[in-house]
């Protein structure tokens, strides 16, 4: 973002002061009658809103005005009503006579996830994660494994979890424990929940990996022998997410933190691995997500260390698909992440001899691992973060205003 500027203007022999700001926020404009000589203008911001310091230049990027502690004075003695106002997005300073001062506040911007915090009631205890979500639940809390400290996530039909960034629309999953956001694209437009469609895709009818016979091949990036690995061969899925995102994200790059992505390769209880046994065995996301048991359902934000990506793009896992009311084999129409659409998540399902198969989202809504890798019938939904110092410009998170990406 711009610095905001402090420019002096002579129009007709009127002195004005403008303050503008260049990324389209709110601008301050101070001006009529304006005598800069005799230190018309004075300035303070705060970190945290209650103890200010003088400034003689605007402050940087992040910061706002206060307009309730904003003020004008009369010989710097009697405070002058109605000299602030707020115009058609602009905060005006009108009016000013020889004698006045005028006194400027700005506090720091709260960041994205505090705006959305400190705007929500977050739920306590855990949902049961053996119901589908079909109603508004909320937001709930839970220890995030990857990132540290705690992370809230959205579950069931919510309403306010839209956004709006680098002109598309996506759906909040969850703000991570550092404070970042975690994002899942929702389209060129907003959809209201319960809406079939393929413009929630980015790109349509891919394999997750066109090769299928060995169990590395679960893996977002694979090496022939090794039960997991981040480097190696990319899977399709992960081709097609970066070269969307070299198409229509990068530019965006400055706002889009490296986020963490979970392809959990553990195997399930009482099973080992291999490259290509004659028997089949699950990973561990089969125990967690109610495939082996309804009443075991148990999804987490923790990962394997050596199966965490610290990517820009990636994909949903298994497990936030059951924490936003997604559930196995059960379909579910009405939670944020339904779209009518199959596509796939980046959490290894089994090894069914000579197959193997990873978790995606069937077009009713519902978990499964039915299909092999190399289905072409699901379709790519990237995952991004943005980063933790992200502001809004406006925006409730509403589908008729969402939040606005500055």
């Amino acid at each position: 973002m711009k610095n905001k500027v402090l420019s002096v203007l002579v129009l007709l022999g009127v002195i004005s002061i403008i303050i503008i700001n260049n990324d389209n926020e709110k601008n301050i404009i101070v001006k009529d009658n304006i005598d800069i000589r005799n230190n018309t203008l004075a300035m303070y911001k705060s970190e945290e809103g209650t103890n200010y310091t003088e400034i003689t230049e605007m402050p940087s990027e992040g910061y706002i005005i206060n307009e309730e502690r904003t003020y004008c004075t009369m010989d710097n003695k009697t405070q002058i009503k109605g000299k602030v106002k707020s115009i058609e997005g602009n905060t005006i300073v009108t009016n000013i006579k020889k004698n006045d001062k005028c006194y400027l506040y700005f506090d720091k911007q709260p960041t994205g996830s505090e705006t959305i915090l400190g705007n929500i009631t977050v739920n306590s205890g855990t949902p049961n994660f053996a119901n589908i979500a079909t109603t508004d639940e909320g937001v709930y809390k839970v220890e995030d494994g990857m990132y540290g400290g705690y992370s809230y996530y959205w579950r069931g039909a919510v309403t306010n979890n839209y956004v709006k960034f680098a002109n598309f629309c996506w759906r909040i999953i969850r703000i991570n424990g550092d404070g970042s956001m975690r994002l899942i694209y929702d389209g060129t437009t907003c959809h209201a929940n319960g809406t079939s469609t393929t413009e929630s895709l980015a790109v349509t009818g891919q394999a997750y990996n066109p090769n299928y016979n060995r169990s590395e091949y679960v893996g977002y990036t694979y090496t022939t022998g090794s039960q997991r690995t981040t480097s190696g061969t990319a899977s399709n899925l992960k081709t097609q997410n970066e070269t969307w995102y070299n198409s229509n994200l990068a530019s965006y790059a400055s706002k889009i933190a490296d986020g963490k992505y979970c392809n959990d390769r553990n195997t399930g209880a009482g099973y080992s691995w291999s490259s290509q046994p004659s028997s089949t065995f699950y990973y561990a996301g089969y125990d967690r997500s109610g495939a082996k048991s309804a009443s075991s359902v148990s999804p987490t934000l923790s990962c394997p260390s050596g199966d965490v990506y610290t990517l820009k793009i990636g994909a949903i896992t298994m497990d936030e698909v059951v924490m936003a009311g997604g559930k196995w084999g059960t379909a579910n129409s009405s939670y944020y992440l339904y779209n009518g659409n199959y596509y796939w998540t980046m959490s290894p399902f089994c090894w069914y001899s000579p197959y193997v198969r990873v978790f995606f989202v069937w077009s009713g809504g519902q978990l499964t691992g039915s299909y092999n890798v190399d289905w072409t019938t699901p379709s790519v939904r990237p995952v991004i973060n943005l980063k933790s110092d992200t502001t809004f410009s406006s925006g409730n998170g509403t589908l008729a205003d969402p939040y606005i990406v500055q």
